[in-house]
């Protein structure tokens, strides 16, 4: 791939993602609360404070999945990828197709293909519209940048890095993408009662107590160590499909400074199943350090957010 459309990716995916950042942290505390009370008034209010803060009116539908997913249900089991999320067509808010991919199609002839993997922030989720979806606004930048592309994203809620692995197996052949971006890492850390598992997936608890779906061993050394291995994997992968790789660590509320009085409640509630923020913190700056160095070749490339600030590791030719 070009110098140029990859230059053009990684700035628009920075710009989108640390000016989406408000709604990253409260998908956060979307999955770490008590969905029947004060979750969904925290849910929405948090929602409606990422406008409001910013001098924007609430747009009066809510987020385009419904609050909690409301409007898009239940998510199809699959025996590689666990899960995927359902066909389904509401005009202006979500279309996705039977095998779960969303698209910003470009109406160019002369384009580039690229692939977006991940769980709920990949998907787009708590987005207003579709235009106002982060992968539509990078499309729209990439064409203004002259580097039209198609892009695909293949992402369901709660997924992690294998289970976006399994799909770039599954379907990477078929679209052969010229760049293919990982957008993850929260959850891996988060999600799932062990690194090993996944997310609903119940296990004997360390201390004997009763599984609930909130339940985390602890195991922050070896999530990081799959991760890690993950993208290692990722890197192959890509290679073979001669595809460039960006992997994009989603920013995380918990290394957000300074912040407003919301966003405090949201992190309380979203460390209550963790040992501490210093060990989601640790946790994630190895990750950081570790696909940093990583990204030495001229086709690996790594993207990290802290807050709203980013950083492009990365080598281009000159």
């Amino acid at each position: 791939m070009e110098p140029r459309i990859k230059r053009t990716i990684l700035i628009a995916m920075g710009c989108v993602l640390a000016a989406a950042f408000s709604i990253v942290v409260l998908l956060a505390y979307r999955k770490m609360t008590d969905p029947v009370t004060r979750g969904i008034r925290l849910n929405r209010e948090a929602w409606e404070l990422s406008f409001t803060e910013r001098g924007f009116p609430v747009p009066p539908s809510g987020p385009r999945e419904g609050y909690w997913g409301s409007r898009v249900g239940r998510a199809v089991p699959h025996p590689g990828l666990g899960w995927y999320q359902r066909e389904l067509s509401i005009p202006g808010l979500i279309e996705i197709d039977k095998r779960g991919f969303q698209y910003y199609k470009s109406a160019s002839r002369n384009k580039s293909n690229v692939l977006i993997l991940g769980g709920s922030v990949a998907f787009g989720a708590y987005a207003s519209e579709i235009v106002k979806t982060y992968f539509h606004l990078i499309g729209e930048e990439l064409e203004r940048g002259s580097t039209p592309s198609d892009i695909t994203i293949i992402a369901a809620g709660a997924w992690k890095s294998i289970q976006e692995i399994a799909a770039l197996k599954l379907y990477g052949p078929l679209l052969r993408p010229d760049i293919v971006i990982f957008l993850d890492g929260l959850n891996d850390l988060t999600n799932g009662a062990t690194s090993r598992t996944l997310y609903g997936q119940p296990v004997e608890t360390l201390d004997s107590s009763k599984w609930t779906p909130l339940y985390h061993a602890h195991d922050y050394h070896q999530r990081v160590a799959d991760y890690l291995e993950n993208m290692r994997q990722a890197a192959e992968l890509t290679a073979q499909l001669r595809s460039d790789l960006l992997v994009v660590l989603q920013p995380s509320l918990v290394e957000r400074t300074p912040r407003t009085q919301i966003e405090n409640v949201l992190l309380e509630g979203s460390l209550k199943p963790h040992a501490s923020a210093a060990a989601l913190m640790e946790s994630y700056e190895t990750m950081r350090r570790s696909l940093g160095e990583r990204a030495r070749s001229r086709s690996v490339h790594f993207l990290a957010l802290r807050g709203f600030v980013w950083v492009i590791c990365s080598r281009f030719p000159a």
